[in-house]
């Protein structure tokens, strides 16, 4: 059976980890590459991740994503 994408799917992420912890990369449509953070201060109300648009490093190629540690929290 072929894969058959939801019309609702607004894209996909997958779970990365490095010596910082976990983070997600990904696609989502209308928006691009995103890298996806843990947030780890904050009250009861703060979002338990943060969504951004993936930036290329400068000495990267032009395909990569920026790399978990290279992002300030």
């Amino acid at each position: 059976m072929a894969f058959e994408k939801n019309p609702d799917e607004l894209g996909a992420l997958w779970v990365k980890s490095n010596a910082r912890g976990e983070f997600m990369t990904g696609k989502i449509e209308g928006v691009g590459d995103v890298v996806v953070f843990p947030v780890t201060k904050g009250g009861p109300n703060s979002p338990q991740w943060r969504v951004l648009k993936s930036k290329p490093r400068e000495d990267a190629k032009p395909s990569q994503p920026v790399a978990a540690e290279d992002i300030a929290f």
